[in-house]
């Protein structure tokens, strides 16, 4: 008898996150759609992340348990490599830390059964603190990157429009744990690249859509958790990220016809971005040479694209130096709460 292929497989790529797999693996178990398959991937964790895997194994049959012996060094390598083991028609990379609703499966599933061009699938992301306590929804950044309500309602878009318009400004799939893949694409454009670090993820959404459309719901199904000490922050600690987002911005102007104000636009956003982590990145230890230049490199490059950030570097250091002190009084987060309200197109509820 032939086996059945499940319609979606569900890819949980860990690496020392122990302390919330449970409550992830649990979220994934409890979908009101049960035709999956999930395969758990360890990168060489020293946590106990292995033995909570290898019991989710035993006691469910549709988990599958498979570690690295050594440390990929890339999360996109193990994106990769569950793709390769997948059979299903679909693919779900639940990250490891996040948690899922009920009906994350059943709602994504049945968008791109509903639109067969889309090649991406995703609903709205709240995010969660480590305890799990909600700190607010992702609505807060698109407000505050793109301004009006477009995430407030479902929509279906062309890829080249999305890219054009939307992901040339920011990478709009905030979260992989919040989107369905079609396997089909994912295979087609050879995954994502594993040498990438911070943004191989908006690389990867605007390859998948240059040939396939993107479907949107704004109900909340993800629980996109934050740490106190993210990816995100380990990578400002030098300029490098920064030359990633060039690239991004720049491929799209490349290999896309992005409306030439957007173009600037996209290049001023990542050169405010530079600025402004000039005083968050480490300037000392045996880095210190090669994030000189790296960031001399940068400084040329934006001085071409967008003169006015000889402006903006001041100008950070003066609100760097003022948050320093509100940080000092206990002010700086019940002030940025206060601005959000009154202007929260200018200010985040968090620092985030």
């Amino acid at each position: 008898m032939k086996e059945s292929r499940p319609r979606v497989s569900v890819i949980v790529p860990n690496y020392m996150h122990a302390p919330y797999l449970e409550e992830r693996l649990q979220s994934i178990a409890n979908q009101s759609f049960d035709d999956f398959e999930v395969l758990l991937l360890d990168d060489a964790s020293t946590d106990h992340s292995v033995e909570i895997l290898k019991a989710w194994e035993a006691k469910d049959a549709r988990f599958r348990f498979t570690p690295n012996a050594a440390n990929s060094g890339s999360t996109f390598a193990q994106w990769n490599k569950g793709a390769s083991m997948a059979k299903g028609d679909y693919l779900w990379i639940a990250e490891s830390d996040d948690v899922a609703d009920s009906q994350l499966l059943e709602k994504l599933v049945g968008l791109l059964d509903a639109h067969p061009r889309a090649v991406i699938a995703y609903g709205q992301s709240m995010l969660i603190d480590e305890k799990s306590q909600p700190l607010h929804s992702f609505d807060v950044h698109y407000q505050y990157i793109f301004g009006g309500d477009r995430w407030s309602k479902p929509y279906v878009n062309s890829g080249l429009n999305e890219i054009e318009d939307y992901m040339i400004l920011h990478n709009v799939v905030p979260n992989a744990s919040g989107a369905l893949l079609r396997s089909k694409r994912f295979h087609a454009i050879g995954g994502a690249d594993p040498n990438a670090k911070l943004n191989g993820d908006w690389m990867f959404y605007i390859r998948m859509l240059e040939d396939g459309d993107i479907v949107y719901t704004p109900e909340t199904l993800n629980y996109f958790r934050l740490h106190a000490v993210t990816q995100r922050q380990r990578a400002n600690a030098n300029g490098k990220v920064y030359r990633e987002l060039l690239a991004i911005v720049d491929y799209i102007r490349s290999a896309h016809h992005p409306e030439p104000w957007v173009l600037r636009k996209a290049y001023r956003n990542v050169a405010a971005w530079w600025t402004h982590s000039l005083y968050r990145q480490t300037w000392r230890g045996p880095g210190f040479r090669e994030n000189v230049a790296v960031n001399g490199g940068l400084f040329k490059r934006f001085l071409v694209l967008h003169p006015l950030v000889l402006l903006h570097i001041p100008y950070e250091g003066v609100v760097r130096l003022a948050v320093v002190v509100l940080e000092t009084l206990g002010l700086k987060e019940p002030l940025r709460r206060v601005l959000h309200r009154f202007f929260p197109r200018h200010f985040m509820p968090r620092a985030t």
